[in-house]
């Protein structure tokens, strides 16, 4: 199975900047706050390598490493402070991170030591998927599609630089991808990336009301995919869809509700999506249906990336450095690190 890589235009400049440096946990009326920080910046990305070891990403050059499951933590040094939205490990020693200003990182000692590559250019780069240590792809801003097939000594360009925020990209061999984007974009290759083709959910389109003008579709933020035609992707709106044709088709799950959803992952009959204002979707079907969960993970911070590395072991990560741990498939969620509701 490939390694997954975990990782509207206003929202997304909202999580990015300080806008969302503003956002504040709700309080529960009820009970008093508590904190428990690792780190109060905001982050943006985590990955997952078995039980014990993951890596999370986030402002000004964040970046953190556990090897025992969240019990302790070091810092390590990028050489860069840029902010970082983006991070993926194929094994336990080789990753990349990447960022703001066409930042791409690479370790191949578990993030002891950093690399910068040459992206060639300066735009903010927002995902990154590699299905081994030579293969990857990485989007972003302004259409950003980059694709290397020597472990990002090189770099080169798959887009056409659309003026639209590319926000995930997801892998399941070689030939075949998808990207989600603003706007109820959906792309989808056949042959590496060299030719991209749109694909449509007409369930996320608006519907026009009278004489005025529609709003714009949902923005879709995250997504995963099984198999070669399973797959699902997260968005506004809480919307979740689903195909089960390697995309010619997709389908929405849930109904329109006001939050939004940045990343979603399926893990055998486990499924779980995250997003703003402590929103927590989980399924129990395979990703068939999904149900709102606000009280599990107790706190109402934005949750920007969740990272599963088996069906027993996913991190979730977010606003004023919250981090959040399981060990047992979902059943239980620890709050490592954030503000957390007694």
């Amino acid at each position: 199975m490939p390694i997954r890589c975990v990782n509207n235009k206003w929202l997304l400049i909202l999580l990015i900047t300080a806008v969302a440096g503003c956002a504040k946990p709700a309080e529960d009326k009820k009970a008093a706050p508590f904190r428990k920080p690792v780190t109060t910046r905001h982050l943006f990305a985590a990955a997952s390598r078995g039980s014990a070891q993951a890596w999370i990403a986030g402002f000004e050059g964040t970046l953190l490493h556990t090897a025992d499951a969240g019990k302790t933590w070091e810092i390590q040094k990028p050489p860069v402070q840029e902010d970082l939205y983006s991070v993926c490990f194929v094994s336990a020693q080789t990753g990349w991170v990447t960022g703001k200003n066409g930042t791409i990182l690479h370790t191949a000692d578990g993030g002891r030591t950093w690399v910068q590559q040459k992206s060639g250019i300066d735009n903010r780069i927002f995902n990154a998927h590699f299905i081994d240590e030579q293969t990857g792809w990485v989007v972003g801003d302004m259409g950003t599609i980059l694709h290397t097939a020597d472990g990002g000594k090189t770099w080169i360009s798959q887009g056409w630089k659309e003026d639209k925020y590319y926000n995930a990209v997801f892998f399941v061999d070689s030939l075949k991808g998808w990207i989600v984007a603003e706007y109820n974009t959906i792309y989808h290759t056949e042959d590496g990336g060299r030719k991209w083709i749109r694909q449509e959910c007409p369930a996320l389109e608006p519907v026009k009301i009278k004489e005025d003008f529609p709003p714009p579709p949902p923005h879709l933020y995250g997504v995963y995919f099984s198999s070669p035609l399973v797959g699902w992707a997260a968005g506004m709106d809480g919307a979740i869809i689903k195909t089960e044709d390697g995309g010619s088709t997709w389908k929405r799950l849930t109904p329109k509700n006001t939050f939004s959803l940045y990343q979603i992952c399926v893990q055998g009959d486990r499924g779980w999506a995250v997003g703003e204002r402590g929103s927590f979707m989980v399924s129990g079907d395979g990703g068939s249906t999904w149900a709102l969960d606000l009280n599990s993970l107790r706190t109402r911070s934005w949750f920007r990336d969740l990272a599963v590395s088996d069906q027993n072991t996913a991190w979730i990560v977010g606003a004023s450095g919250t981090i959040i741990h399981t060990a047992d498939g979902g059943r239980n969620w620890e709050g490592i690190s954030g503000t957390f509701i007694r």
